[in-house]
């Protein structure tokens, strides 16, 4: 009896030596801190697509419009200081907000209205506001993690057994609409948001496949 108890006790310590030793780590959605990819490029450009695909303007057929902008800054530049070891972030100038722009006014194109490229040559002025425009990155690995010790003379590589990298690109707008003339506030669109996604899995080790819901990715 007491054999079978130890063997019990035993077998419960290696389950938890096991346990402990491959863990899963699942880190939560995080801003991108990459330089553009084009994958991350598609994903931006489709999100803004979906999110006008169904935006439609009260104004009456064929009139004239000017389209402006409004938003957050999106982009970031990383500069490396002079100091060994530092390293900050300026805020650059974001070109996200011109595309958004012209996205618009392509729309607008589409739908039958004549663009200008001054307000004081239109009729209405159409200004988007973009709520939020970016992407979101996260991790999901089981596994064991890469291990240096100073006590034995060699390292150990990363042990996958499954890891997921997934990436969210989300667009929100909403357009403002005036008379150019009075300056007189028309009306509010509702907002609209898109989204796409890409994701990349890895498991035992070195099967890997990917998942998206954009086109002909690079």
């Amino acid at each position: 009896m007491r054999t079978d108890v130890h063997r019990t006790s035993s077998g419960l310590l290696l389950l938890i030596a096991a346990l402990t030793l491959i863990a899963a780590c699942a880190l939560p959605q995080e801003v991108s801190k990459t330089p553009r990819s084009a994958v991350e490029q598609l994903l931006l450009t489709h999100a803004v697509e979906r999110a006008l695909a169904n935006v439609t303007v009260p104004l009456p057929a064929g009139a004239t419009v000017a389209v402006e902008v409004s938003g957050l800054q999106t982009d970031r530049a990383h500069v490396h200081l002079q100091r060994e070891g530092d390293f900050g972030v300026i805020d650059a100038p974001s070109w996200d907000l011109a595309f958004v722009r012209d996205a618009v006014a392509a729309r607008l194109g589409e739908q039958g209205y004549h663009l200008k490229p001054h307000p004081s040559e239109a009729t209405y002025l159409v200004r988007a506001m973009v709520l939020a425009l970016g992407t979101n990155q996260g991790n999901t690995f089981f596994g064991l993690p890469p291990i240096q010790s100073v006590l034995i003379p060699f390292s150990l590589p990363q042990i996958t057994l499954y890891q997921e990298q997934d990436q969210l690109a989300h667009a929100r707008l909403y357009l403002d609409i005036y008379e150019t003339a009075t300056g007189r506030f028309v009306r509010s669109t509702p907002w609209t948001t898109g989204n796409a996604y890409y994701n990349q899995y890895t498991v035992l080790f070195f099967f890997t496949f990917r998942t998206t819901d954009i086109l002909q990715v690079p």
